[in-house]
């Protein structure tokens, strides 16, 4: 990342003279490289933290194939660099490479970075107001975005369409009795639902915090999301076990599994908003705050806890999305109009589902693949545009950040790193 007054031309960087050689011996050797390459000037800027690196701006690079040899004066070796036009080099100082989008160092958002640091990154943007917090979480690369579309892709096979294939191929192929038909079902629904939810609730009471909440070091101390899973796992069980045990089934009773799990998503989403909307102080602890203090709006809860947890990326996640809600307005904005976008909804397309699976004129059997189908479709088609209206939002964001925060792309203010080296 270019530094402030640099020269926005090509550069690279060639090892310096060894650690022990005499500092005249350095100089030497950039004398001999400027004279060769003939109006190649040393930039001063970024190289501190590497003292070992000479780095050198040419401003003309035609000759990809050409080759450069330094000789260093006393130590009687030669390095020969063949570059390729605009190629970065592992050894090119931070102040000195290409801009990117993305200025935040993903390292810190690993288990290994998290253990040895000795500040949180909310801290580091506090230190640094003019950085916009980056999450250190993408969905362009690496093997959690994987893991979390292949849980979502596996839910709404066995949450959906498990159900509806069941039923109506044993009923009208094989002509089995109901009772046996939501015998089977009721076995099968939910596996990977509750393989997820015991592994995340494995994660919480490790003795190691890496995935708990901010603010609380005990292993029974479980976020939102746990806790919202024990209340739609427990209505959607009694369902089943109300409706499947008389010998003639209640269908129109197992139609609301899936509407109940609406209300209970849906309903916990919008009563913590209401929270929001309305100023009032946490009841008790939720996720990352702690009874007494300011309630966030429902997305924000369910994207820490799904990212950390679900996905993996524990405390470092937790932190930077707080740093990010803190400083941004848009960003806090964008979470508040999302969960009014998803609780609202939810609860509507429920009583509406509730509707037609109580109403004697739609023939039960009828009922039971809407109820069924429409909540896992409503979901998918609000996830689409979810992801599009977000990222136009923090595309707008970024922009917005950049023109009031001009020093966006200079170094940090602080110079302290995140570990204690």
């Amino acid at each position: 990342m270019p530094g402030a007054g640099q020269d926005s031309a090509p550069v690279r960087s060639l090892s310096d003279t060894p650690n022990n050689a005499p500092a005249s011996a350095a100089a030497g050797g950039r004398a001999a490289d400027a004279s060769i390459n003939g109006g190649i000037t040393s930039s001063q800027q970024g190289t501190t933290s590497l003292p070992n690196i000479v780095t050198f701006v040419s401003s003309n690079r035609t000759n990809t194939g050409r080759s450069l040899e330094a000789t260093r004066s006393g130590t009687g070796r030669s390095l020969e660099a063949t570059r390729s036009d605009g190629a970065p080099r592992r050894s090119l100082s931070y102040a000195l490479r290409p801009h990117a989008e993305v200025y935040y160092d993903s390292r810190a958002g690993t288990r290994r970075e998290w253990k040895r640091r000795d500040r949180t990154l909310m801290d580091y943007y506090g230190n640094n107001p003019q950085l916009l917090p980056q999450l250190p979480f993408t969905w362009h690369h690496g093997w959690k975005r994987w893991r979390l579309f292949l849980f979502a892709i596996m839910v709404f096979i066995d949450g959906s369409i498990v159900p509806i294939l069941l039923y109506y191929t044993m009923r009208y192929a094989g002509h089995v009795a109901g009772w046996i038909i939501f015998a089977v079902v009721t076995t099968i629904w939910g596996g990977p639902t509750y393989v997820e939810f015991a592994i995340r609730t494995l994660r919480l009471m490790k003795k190691e915090r890496f995935y708990r909440p901010l603010g609380t070091d005990s292993r029974w101390c479980f976020d939102i999301l746990n806790w919202t899973s024990v209340l739609t796992i427990t209505a959607v069980t009694a369902l089943f076990i109300v409706g499947s045990a008389p010998h003639e089934v209640w269908l129109r009773v197992l139609c609301m599994p899936a509407p109940a799990i609406l209300y209970c998503i849906g309903g916990v989403l919008a009563l913590i908003t209401l929270f929001h909307l309305m100023n009032w102080p946490a009841p008790f602890r939720l996720s990352s705050t702690g009874k007494g203090e300011k309630v966030l709006p429902g997305v924000y809860y369910f994207i820490e806890d799904v990212v950390a947890v679900n996905a993996g990326a524990g405390r470092p996640f937790r932190e930077a999305l707080a740093a990010r809600y803190h400083a941004s307005p848009r960003f806090r904005t964008m979470l508040l109009v999302q969960s009014l976008f998803w609780s609202i909804p939810a609860l509507v397309l429920a009583a509406a589902l509730t509707v037609v699976a109580l109403l004697h004129p739609i023939p039960a059997t009828v009922a039971y693949g809407i109820c069924w189908a429409v909540p896992f479709i409503w979901c998918a088609i609000w996830g689409a545009i979810t992801v599009v209206w977000c990222k136009r939002s923090m595309v707008r964001e970024r922009l917005e950040w950049e023109q009031e925060h001009p020093t966006e792309k200079l170094e940090a203010t602080s110079s302290e790193p995140l570990a204690a080296v």
